[in-house]
């Protein structure tokens, strides 16, 4: 519980799970399946050397801290599942977009390969909806850095002052 007060006035979000009727794998199961980035670990051995065993969730790496610098050196290690995280994303994103420039490209790469479509749209609801109704695809995304349009809307033709991404949900 020391630990744990000392990661909360860390300003650190910091949850002890001292249930017993769970096993520490089913526990461990849980907070990873929840997007825990991080598992602190303690048991006698950590107890008795004065460390810690902290966990990343997005490599599985466990590393051995000392407990007198904990606060800095969980968050430094947050910091770094954030950034690896965010660049998985990003890398995730560019790859499974397509930038389209006609309707029926959307409707194709839709049915064909899924993922994210780039688009160019007007702004309309109607546009907008009659999108979805036709194809099941709705706007996830519209950028707050817009890039300029390069094209009409993509389901009237009208002029663009958007750039979004469509999607099917799954």
């Amino acid at each position: 519980r020391a630990v744990q007060e000392e990661l909360f006035e860390g300003a650190i979000s910091v949850h002890y799970d001292d249930r017993t009727q769970f096993t520490p794998g089913w526990k461990f199961n849980e907070w990873e399946m929840k997007g825990v980035p991080l598992r602190i670990e303690i048991g006698p051995r950590e107890v008795r050397d004065n460390r810690v065993v902290a966990v990343r969730r997005d490599t599985g790496l466990k590393i051995s801290l000392e407990a007198t610098n904990l606060v800095r050196d969980v968050r430094n290690i947050l910091d770094s599942v954030q950034k690896t995280l965010f660049s998985r994303a990003k890398m995730f994103l560019e790859e499974h977009t397509v930038r389209v420039d006609d309707y029926s490209s959307l409707k194709r790469v839709l049915d064909e390969r899924g993922g994210f479509i780039k688009a160019c749209w007007c702004s309309s609801q109607e546009c907008e909806d009659k999108i979805k109704v036709e194809t099941g695809a709705t706007i996830r995304v519209i950028p707050f850095n817009q890039e300029p349009v390069w094209s009409g809307c993509i389901y009237c033709g009208k002029t663009a002052d958007k750039v979004v991404y469509f999607a099917r949900a799954y």
